[in-house]
């Protein structure tokens, strides 16, 4: 499945002119490919690159043409992406039919399928939040340590991956050791491995900005936690309470779940996304059972899939962008996995109503899929 992906996501790639961030990613892994090596690469006065992106670029240029080196790294991480999702869906549900049904939702869902034949870098984020629902699902099911540590350094290592994912893996941090604490397995041995564990990839962080302070104001000092908030921790406070601040965010959170942008193709829909919503309108009709089939489950589940869909958006909310589905696209694998859930529940144990109307939503999101997909690139 993941090289079916593949080759739908590089597929065609030279038929769009690269976009002003791609030419970013590709300069800047020009640089490396002739020896300018770094942690973080500054793209203009206030803005930089994660290094995952650019180097994960400059690798696809070793085998790929220069100037598509930025989509096939790309198309590789969606390709990834589709294959990862099929393993987390496996350690979640029983019914065998249920990884290749996740597995496909995300290959054909908009806002993952666009971002994959893009050569940003949105996309990089994906790998470590469903490698991390893979070994906190494993952990949940197993008690086995390993999965704790892989999964929390899972999250640590994905720092790295775009602007947004510092404050986005610090949130799901937070969502892990709920889930362990609802489980029964929050100690203070789990906690202080989990959280030494996700600490330990920001080492490297930790020792670059003692070598480069000066790279801290508009990295992780505009990202995450800003410089001056480091040195006076009550005027993060002040600011975070600030309502002006704190109503604007929230506007923008909430804004980020209104369904009329989510599933429904239009004017609001991001530019990126070629006017199409981030979800297929199927997705929406799948949900309904699926975040029913979720509450009926154990609550560190419940706290996993629903709890990791509220805490994704924060990030995004916090960059004064509306509908940014760029900087949260980690809420797409939850989702998914929502809508997975809803279509197994409703063809096993649903009514004769419920398959009905299950299988039309499944035809009608294949039939969109086609169209979309031609339509754009065909």
């Amino acid at each position: 499945m993941a090289a079916v992906a593949f080759i739908l996501h590089s597929a065609f790639l030279g038929s769009t002119p690269p976009s002003p961030g791609e030419l970013e990613l590709l300069q800047q892994a020009a640089l490396v490919s002739n020896g300018s090596w770094s942690l973080f690469f500054q793209v203009s006065a206030e803005r930089w690159l994660q290094p995952i992106p650019v180097y994960a670029t400059a690798l696809a240029g070793l085998i790929a043409p220069t100037d598509l080196a930025a989509r096939y790294a790309t198309a590789a991480a969606g390709a990834l992406n589709v294959g990862l999702m099929f393993l987390v869906a496996r350690r979640l549900f029983h019914h065998r039919l249920a990884p290749y049904g996740a597995a496909v939702l995300l290959l054909v869902t908009p806002a993952h399928l666009v971002h994959a034949r893009l050569g940003t870098d949105a996309i990089y984020v994906l790998p470590f939040v469903l490698v991390w629902l893979i070994c906190l699902g494993g952990y949940l099911r197993d008690g086995r340590t390993g999965h704790l540590v892989a999964g929390a350094f899972a999250l640590g290592a994905g720092v790295y991956s775009q602007p947004a994912a510092p404050l986005t893996m610090m949130f799901l941090m937070a969502v892990s050791l709920a889930a362990l604490g609802v489980s029964g397995r929050l100690s203070a041995r789990t906690a202080g491995v989990s959280l030494a564990t996700f600490a330990l990839p920001l080492l490297l962080a930790a020792a670059w900005f003692a070598a480069n302070p000066q790279s801290y104001a508009d990295t992780f000092g505009r990202w995450a936690i800003h410089a001056a908030h480091l040195r006076f921790p009550l005027d993060a406070v002040r600011a975070f309470v600030n309502w002006t601040t704190l109503g604007t965010r929230v506007s923008l959170y909430w804004g980020f779940f209104d369904p009329s942008w989510l599933f429904f193709d239009g004017p609001s829909s991001a530019i990126a996304l070629r006017g199409r919503a981030p979800f297929l309108l199927a997705t929406l009709v799948l949900l309904v059972p699926g975040i029913r089939w979720a509450l009926a489950q154990s609550a560190a589940v419940r706290v996993l899939l629903l709890g990791g869909l509220v805490v994704s958006p924060l990030a995004a909310s916090t960059f004064g962008e509306p509908h940014a589905i760029h900087s949260a696209m980690a809420v797409i694998p939850l989702v998914l996995l929502l809508a997975t859930a809803g279509a197994t529940a409703a063809l096993s144990t649903g009514s004769r109503t419920w398959r009905t109307v299950t299988w039309i939503a499944m035809a009608a999101g294949a039939a969109d899929f086609a169209r979309f997909y031609l339509s754009s690139w065909g």
